[in-house]
């Protein structure tokens, strides 16, 4: 999927996301994994939840995916 932009807020192991444009919920099928950049730090997440908003954006809640330890 393309890179969008938008405020997230942060919790636990999730964050919310809103977006100033909706995706093609066509191609949101499955869980997805991703890469969220909150500060210039990046961190992997998958999917929760997306809905396109009456205005146009989107809100999308990410799970974080913490890095396994060996």
């Amino acid at each position: 999927m393309n890179e969008i932009s938008g405020e997230v807020e942060t919790g636990g192991d999730y964050a919310r996301f809103t977006g100033s444009e909706a995706l093609d919920e066509s191609r949101i099928n499955d869980a997805h994994e991703g890469e969220l950049s909150i500060d210039g730090k990046a961190e992997r997440v998958v999917l929760s939840s997306y809905r396109a908003t009456d205005e146009g954006g989107c809100e999308i809640t990410l799970r974080r995916i913490q890095p396994q330890m060996t």
